[in-house]
């Protein structure tokens, strides 16, 4: 049974098309989302300000998430995640009929929309070593994340689709139909835990781990297992990694694409989503790559060669002044995205003891998404400055040089 998904197929079929149809929704949303900013502000700093604000529940809520995910039932916290998105959208809908739409309610909303995402990312990744075996990680990782991957490419195809019909307020009744659909899976799905596996006290997956207690008992837990995780080598250094890449190049790639497309290129929203669209088929492909071959690697070189090309990837776009030149360069930069997304998420299923998994995922939200934060803040103002190619070359060339410190550790070439 080495290296084989256990509890039959269905339960991580089951997450994975749950999770198509729930990265399907944010996808569409971010469309509109930062879209919809830059025409209610008409200022780049003020949109990179207010992006800033929607990617702060991570990093204000992030770290206490985690031991609450570490104590709950991890199906029933992506079933409740999901409704409570779809919950969020229904706002934007009913504000949007009535005509009385503004960027600060566009902003909270996104805000809700983050806050739920807190709990949803490390319950996702905490559940996948309850029903897959250790050899089949880095497989059943890339399959759940192809799953994300392909939601970039229809999101964006989907929302360029539906403005073009029926506008942009449409985005949000399509967004509330998909966490709907997802939610309605999640429910459907039953998880076998295999022997050995899963959170705290042997992880139930389909019933309750424990009482949430009171906020004291979360800080202790929290405290407590913050330094149980920090002296896990090379763990240290695989956060800072993560940290710097997304300092570098995230502020680019929310927010500097948007801006690309309308100032540089020229082009409309529909082009806009095309250019996203352009994500999810080099993520796609970058992860059937990565299912075929990624286990001839050791998942931290796998790491290293990603963080690198991640940001080298990025030096074309310096050039590109059309969508022609545009979209292949997109292309090449997303193809690497999955090398370092899957084996990072393989890294911590197979050194972080099992009663520590989901704050240990928690505090990877923290540091993507609250890093993410920064980096849109600090973009927003750059480009008041600099223009967006400009911006890309040097986001990829400080990228690109993170990814090379980090080979000259051996601990983490060899995981």
């Amino acid at each position: 049974m080495r290296g084989r998904v256990l509890s039959a197929p269905a339960p991580v079929s089951f997450l994975a098309l749950a999770q198509l149809l729930s990265q399907f929704g944010d996808s569409v949303f971010q469309i509109a989302f930062l879209w919809l900013l830059l025409d209610l502000t008409g200022s780049k700093s003020v949109t990179g300000l207010a992006a800033t604000v929607s990617y702060l529940p991570p990093l204000v809520f992030g770290l206490a998430a985690g031991v609450l995910v570490d104590r709950w039932d991890r199906r029933r916290v992506l079933i409740g995640a999901d409704l409570a998105r779809a919950g969020f959208l229904g706002v934007l809908a009913l504000l949007w009929g009535l005509r009385v739409l503004t960027a600060p309610w566009l902003v909270a909303v996104a805000f809700g929309m983050a806050t739920a995402a807190v709990l949803f990312n490390p319950s996702r990744d905490s559940l996948l070593p309850e029903i897959v075996e250790t050899g089949a990680l880095t497989r059943a990782n890339a399959w759940v994340q192809s799953s994300q991957q392909l939601a970039y490419l229809l999101g964006p195809l989907t929302a360029s689709f539906i403005i073009a019909r029926g506008g942009i307020g449409a985005t949000f009744s399509a967004g509330i139909v998909l966490f709907a659909g997802s939610m309605g899976l999640r429910v459907a799905m039953r998880v076998a835990v295999r022997a050995g596996g899963g959170g705290a006290g042997g992880g139930i997956a389909g019933g309750a781990r424990g009482p949430a207690g009171s906020v004291l008992d979360v800080v202790r837990e929290l405290r407590t297992g913050l330094r149980e995780l920090w002296r896990i080598p090379p763990l240290p250094l695989l956060y800072t990694l993560t940290a710097l890449d997304n300092l570098f190049i995230m502020g680019a790639s929310v927010l500097g694409l948007v801006v690309l497309v309308r100032e540089t290129i020229g082009g409309s929203a529909a082009d806009y989503a095309l250019a996203e669209a352009t994500y999810g088929v080099g993520m796609v492909a970058g992860s059937l790559v990565v299912i075929r071959w990624g286990t001839r690697w050791s998942s931290g070189m796998l790491l290293l060669v990603g963080i690198t090309l991640d940001g080298l990837t990025y030096l074309p776009l310096l050039a590109s002044r059309t969508m022609s030149t545009l979209i292949p360069a997109l292309l090449a930069h997303s193809f690497v995205i999955p090398l370092i997304t899957v084996p990072r998420a393989t890294i911590l299923q197979r050194i972080v003891p099992p009663h520590l998994i989901g704050r240990a995922f928690a505090l990877l939200s923290v540091v993507v998404f609250g890093v993410t934060a920064l980096s849109c803040g600090l973009a927003g103002v750059a480009m008041d400055h600099l223009s967006a190619p400009v911006l890309f070359a040097i986001a990829g060339g400080l990228g690109g040089i993170t990814g090379l410190v980090g080979f000259l550790s051996p601990r983490l070439r060899r995981l």
